[in-house]
Order: C-alpha cells, then structure tokens, then sequence
C-alpha cells in the first residue's frame, strides 16, 4: 500500500510540475494580444486622419467654388435684383399704407445702383423726414371692459359662479384657477 502511495504521489507530482512548465506560454500571448491592440489602434488614427483630410479636402472645393461663384455674379443681373427689391419694398410700404389709413406721399428711394441693396444715408434721411411729416390717425385701443361677456343671471356655476355667454355663444363659468369652464349643452 505504501508503494502504491508513493508511486501516485510521484505521478500526481510530476503531473501538476509538468502542467505548471506548460503554462509559461501566457506571457508571450499576452504580449502579442498588446501587439494587436497597438496595430488596430494605428489602423483607426490613419483611417481617422485620412476621412479628416478628405473633409477638409472637401470644404476647401465647396468654399472655392463659393468664392468663384460669388465673383461671377452679373452686374445686370445684380441691377435686375435690385430693381426686384425696391419694387417688393414699395409694395410692402403701399400695404403697410393701407392697413393703417393712411397713404404715402413719398416716393420710394430708387436703389438699384448701390450695392446689397442698402439705402444711402441721404436716402435714409429723407425717408425719416417723410414719415414724420406725416399725419397718421390714431386708434383707440379697446378697453377691457369693451370685452366683458354678457351675464346670465338665469344659470349659476357649480359653486354659484356666474355664467357668462362667449363669444360664439357658449356658455361658461371661471373656475376657482381663474380658468374658462364651458358648461355642456344639456344644461342649457
């Protein structure tokens, strides 16, 4: 039995030593795990840098074909603009006009000559001087008590509030949040 014993124990030994010698090749597997890493991640900056620089590549040729586009503008067409604009703005002023009674008494500042369309300082001026000298009728603004609801002294809220008619003929209350409370048509 102590043969037997021994002789395992032996095995048993030389066994797990054996096992132990076999595992040393972990250093080199993870050093070649780091390895993969490091190239991927060179892989992913180049591949980075590179859609960079097709970017950059790319909105350099739209801010050229901008730049070239803009300097190829025609003056006529320019000056057909221009004309387009003040025809657009004297409208506007006509409608303008309209809305508030009164009517203009000058003539709109002729534009086309100057460039993006802007008015002229004497331009500017004159236009001041036109809108102060005219006369333009006020209107009252309405008072709130112009607005108020008619009250029907028959009908009564769920807490005794009055009911009161709007303005297309429903009917409702103000509740204790100082909300509208339409009231349903089977009450009425």
């Amino acid at each position: 039995m102590k043969k037997t014993l021994s002789a395992l124990c032996l095995i048993f030994s030389l066994l797990v030593a054996f096992n132990g010698v076999a595992q040393d090749d972990n250093a080199s597997a993870k050093k070649a795990k780091k390895e993969m890493k490091e190239a991927d991640k060179s892989a992913k900056n180049a591949a980075k840098a590179e859609k960079k620089a097709a970017k950059d590549a790319v909105k350099d040729a739209k801010a050229d074909a901008k730049t070239t586009a803009d300097a190829a503008v025609d003056p006529a067409k320019q000056a057909a603009m221009n004309d387009r604009m003040a025809k657009a703005r004297a409208a506007k002023a006509a409608k303008k006009a309209a809305n508030d009674g009164t009517t203009t008494t000058a003539a709109p500042a002729d534009n086309s000559g100057l460039k993006d369309d802007k008015m002229s300082k004497s331009a500017k001026a004159s236009d001041k001087v036109a809108r102060a000298s005219k006369t333009t009728v006020k209107e009252e603004k309405a008072t709130p008590a112009d607005y108020k609801a008619p009250v029907d002294a028959s009908m009564k809220g769920p807490g005794g509030e009055k009911v009161m008619t709007g303005p297309r003929g429903g009917k409702y209350y103000i509740n204790k949040n100082g909300n509208k409370t339409y009231l349903s048509s089977i009450r009425d």
